[in-house]
């Protein structure tokens, strides 16, 4: 049976961020990225210079292991954010399927690096937050798409991703912006909604 790299299996715990900010999740984060390869003395060459979330190493676990894990901790708790890293360089239809079957309600965060095709008929909520140009991002669709702010790249602003199909966005501070800018920044185009780490704010993982 393939095993999939995961970096951790942790929860119930609260949703910080986007449409879904205060509700009670599992989260399930795969190791890996294409964006950085997650050693600091690289990040500098990277885009993601901004990057807080530890990726590297973490267990080889089996779908079955992965939903026993997921069991053993979630309580009441039935929705399980898909996360990374980059989650999509892992994600298949058999660990999908597995976890639809044991009635596990499905949210991913992704960069959208990668067309989900067949896979995204499993996801109730997908949050595309891009670290590449739109020409670049394969994603066919997304409910939340989230830019950081201020504009990570020339490449990666509201502007760019203007004719991209989601349903809501957001603009997310990076860490120790300066608010002033960042609500200015809202005021000016209401359309847009901000997104704070609540997850940190409340000092939760």
């Amino acid at each position: 049976m393939k095993k999939y790299k995961v970096k951790e299996i942790f929860g119930p715990t609260i949703q910080g961020e986007g449409t879904h900010a205060g509700q009670v999740v599992m989260f399930l984060r795969f190791t890996g990225c294409n964006r950085w390869d997650g050693r600091e003395e690289s990040k500098d060459y990277s885009i993601c210079k901004f990057c807080d979330t530890d990726f590297v190493g973490g267990d080889s676990l089996t779908r079955l292991e992965i939903l026993e894990r997921l069991n053993n901790i979630s309580g009441k708790c039935k929705t399980v954010v898909i996360s990374g890293g980059e989650p999509t360089l892992q994600i298949d239809y058999d660990l999908l399927e597995e976890l639809e079957k044991d009635d596990w309600v499905l949210h991913l965060e992704t960069n959208g690096s990668k067309a989900l095709g067949t896979l995204g008929q499993f996801f109730s909520h997908v949050t595309m937050s891009p670290k590449q140009n739109k020409i670049q991002t394969y994603l066919e669709h997304c409910d939340d798409l989230k830019l950081l702010y201020p504009w990570i790249s020339d490449s990666v602003t509201s502007e760019e991703f203007k004719e991209f199909r989601y349903s809501q966005l957001f603009v997310q501070p990076q860490w120790g912006s300066d608010m002033d800018k960042v609500v200015k920044y809202c005021t000016d185009n209401p359309k847009t909604k901000l997104s704070l780490q609540m997850h940190k704010l409340i000092g939760v993982e």
